[in-house]
């Protein structure tokens, strides 16, 4: 009895059919291994923008600080006098898309003062109280600046920051320092470089 095979039409059409499967099983497959590591990834990327409903605690990866140096009057100065009193402040914003609040009270903001690898003087040295605040409601992409602050150019020390301590006065003639804000566990964008004449 004669055998019917398939003529070379079918077997080419059944070739395609089974190729055109095994194409779309392995992109498939790409296609959920890559899903899944996207998954995986997003879960530890620290810079992910969060996403939060307006009115919550702002997420420390949508806040911006910026350190400043200059005057009383918050004019951003870099270079001082000997009778010139450098003054600390601070910038934040909300760099995200809804608002939301965030604790920007002295209790949780604190300044640093280095130079090379030394450490000068540290705001957390500062025997004044350091009374709780109340979280403030940042806009979205809106600076809010806290008010300046004055340095006795003293090198700070576990009894005190200031000149009324009795802390040691730090070199001048033209030596440099770097300023860094600490707000709310985050640190600041910038280190502005000063020099003290």
């Amino acid at each position: 009895m004669p055998q019917n095979y398939p003529s070379p039409a079918t077997i080419r059409n059944r070739r395609i059919v089974g190729l055109l499967i095994l194409a779309a099983l392995i992109w498939g497959i790409v296609a959920g291994v890559g899903a899944l590591f996207g998954w995986v990834g997003s879960l530890f990327n620290q810079n992910q923008a969060p996403t939060i409903a307006a009115g919550d605690t702002c997420q420390s990866q949508q806040i911006r600080v910026d350190a400043h140096v200059g005057t009383v009057d918050s004019t951003n100065q870099l270079a001082f006098n000997p009778s010139d009193v450098p003054y600390f402040w601070f910038s934040i914003t909300n760099t995200g898309s809804v608002e939301c609040k965030f604790n920007v009270g002295a209790d949780v903001s604190f300044f640093k003062v280095t130079s090379g690898s030394d450490s000068i003087w540290s705001s957390k040295d500062c025997n004044s109280p350091r009374v709780a605040s109340e979280p403030i409601l940042l806009l979205p992409n809106q600076e809010v600046s806290a008010g300046p602050s004055s340095w006795d150019r003293v090198r700070s020390t576990n009894s005190g920051c200031s000149a009324t301590d009795g802390l040691v006065a730090v070199a001048s003639g033209g030596a440099s320092y770097v300023l860094e804000a600490e707000v709310n566990g985050v640190l600041s964008n910038n280190k502005p470089q000063f020099v003290l004449n």
